[in-house]
């Protein structure tokens, strides 16, 4: 029984590090800021005209727009999993 007892309290003495609660707090923020850009890029290579004035800021764009999803799809994940693991800490 007293295996039983430590893997009892084990759950109520973790905690989430001061990085993971900062995440917690600031990865909402950034991932607005990521979708603002990416709203943004998407606006500007939605001018058909775009390719043909300037085939290299279409490309330019183009590649700014996969990482920043990449980059908002990173935080959502992260954000998620933090989320979890907090639930998962406070019951």
């Amino acid at each position: 029984s007293a295996p039983r007892i430590q893997a009892e309290r084990a759950p109520s003495t973790r905690k989430l590090s001061f990085k993971q609660k900062h995440a917690l707090e600031t990865l909402p923020g950034k991932m607005d800021e990521l979708r603002a850009l990416a709203a943004r890029i998407r606006k500007e290579l939605d001018d058909p005209q775009l390719y043909a004035r300037d085939a290299g800021r279409f490309a330019k764009l183009s590649d700014a727009l996969v990482k920043t999803e990449g980059d908002l799809a990173a935080a959502e994940d992260e954000w998620l999993e933090l989320e979890m693991l907090r639930e998962e800490i406070e019951g």
